[in-house]
């Protein structure tokens, strides 16, 4: 069905396709299924307004069909490409979903012509919530917010007109790059309130435990922690997450400081999420980690290995505890490079100090990881001992076997 505007509204009965091709076209789009839903869990428990949930750059439309499935509200995907537009009627279809999911072709700036085909079909004339992912450049930090396609402040001023705002502001999750650079935040802080005056605003960085930061999300309005510029999430395998959220005075300096301590054996250390770090929470980690303020040592700056040096281990039922990747105690130092020709070395000293099984959480070439760990595993294949894990010193040059705790 064809509006005047140019729009189209694609059914699966329209579909001549490859489903095969389609999924080809948009693989590099599809956002994690476990995100999805723990997006659509998290706007599930807020309370937004009547209306429809809409996604004017909708990609595979994966993100939709966890609205759909959560929420049970009638949802819209946009897509200017007639392929992933034909792609999300194909997945909408497939879907054991309730029938108001719909795909239309066309112009996701077009607020009007897209709400003439929304409200034909699903009889709503309002927005509840907006889900924004745009395509970005791959190296975000070297590019301009402005070369976000759709452009978000027109995107945000053509949806004005139409999206519920409540006291907080609009219901909007915008997910973006999490290599954006402070300033870029900013400008895109910008941009929303440029639009919508007094919005509540949260940043939220989220981990699936891979050693990097997956996702950032700005939360605004009723999904927003009202009073919380930002929370970190480790998200896990089964669905279940963890948060850690300022309080609104808790939040550290992007440029707070790193101590450049050199390990030393007996020493206590942490391997910490990165979305700790990165989202300024250290404060809020070492307080219910049970640290007075700069009690806790912070070493090792790294964006995929902060390191803590404890006191104490961070006990399993501590709020923090989802947020240490590991603990353990300083076994011995490994003053060499990490590669083929080492790996002996490494393990004489591993089985000298009762490791029977290493990790290897340090910097090494990706080219050579899988031989390198294949390789321990065959020389370590009959011994016994603790689990251990080997990382970079934030203080020199070497490398640090642990015994983890």
């Amino acid at each position: 069905m064809t509006f005047g505007t140019g729009h189209k509204l694609v059914e699966s009965a329209d579909l001549d396709v490859d489903p095969r091709a389609l999924k080809r076209e948009v693989r590099r789009l599809v956002t994690p299924k476990s995100v999805s839903e723990y997006r659509a869990k998290i706007a599930s428990k807020s309370d937004l307004p009547e209306g429809v949930i809409l996604d004017p750059a909708a990609g595979s439309g994966g993100q939709l069909l966890a609205y759909s499935k959560y929420l049970n509200r009638p949802c819209a995907g946009v897509e200017l490409s007639p392929q992933r537009a034909d792609f999300c009627a194909y997945q909408f279809s497939e879907a054991t979903v309730n029938s108001s999911v719909i795909a239309i072709c066309g112009d996701g700036t077009d607020a009007h012509g897209v709400m003439s085909i929304v409200e034909s079909r699903t009889g709503q004339t309002s927005i509840c919530m907006l889900h924004v992912d745009p395509a970005r450049p791959m190296d975000t930090q070297n590019h301009s917010v402005s070369e976000m396609q759709p452009p978000l402040k027109v995107l945000l001023e053509a949806w004005s007109k139409y999206i519920h705002v409540g006291p907080n502001g609009p219901a909007m999750a915008l997910d973006l790059s999490p290599r954006l650079a402070p300033q870029q935040m900013s400008e895109i802080e910008h941009i929303v309130s440029g639009v919508f005056p007094s919005t509540a605003m949260t940043w939220e960085w989220l981990s699936r435990g891979g050693g990097r930061v997956d996702r950032l999300c700005l939360q605004t309005g009723p999904l927003a922690n009202v009073g919380s510029v930002s929370r970190a999430v480790r998200l896990w395998n089964n669905g279940s997450f963890s948060t850690l959220i300022d309080n609104g005075n808790e939040l550290d300096s992007f440029d707070m400081g790193w101590s450049d301590y050199k390990l030393c054996t007996g020493d206590l250390v942490a391997l910490i999420d990165p979305v700790v770090p990165k989202s300024g929470l250290r404060g809020v980690f070492e307080k219910y980690a049970g640290y007075a303020p700069g009690e806790l040592v912070w070493i090792g700056k790294s964006e995929r290995r902060p390191l803590a040096l404890l006191q104490d281990g961070v006990q399993s039922e501590s709020e923090v505890r989802p947020f240490v990747v590991a603990q353990g105690v300083v076994v011995g130092r490994f003053p060499s490079k990490l590669d083929l020709m080492s790996i002996d070395s490494l393990a004489a000293l591993a089985m000298k100090n009762g490791v029977g099984t290493i990790q290897i959480r340090c910097s090494s070439e990706p080219r050579l990881h899988t031989r390198i760990t294949d390789r321990l595993r065959q020389i370590m294949g009959q011994v016994h001992g603790s689990t251990g894990f080997l990382i970079d010193d934030g203080g020199s040059q070497d490398l640090v076997l642990c015994r983890e705790l």
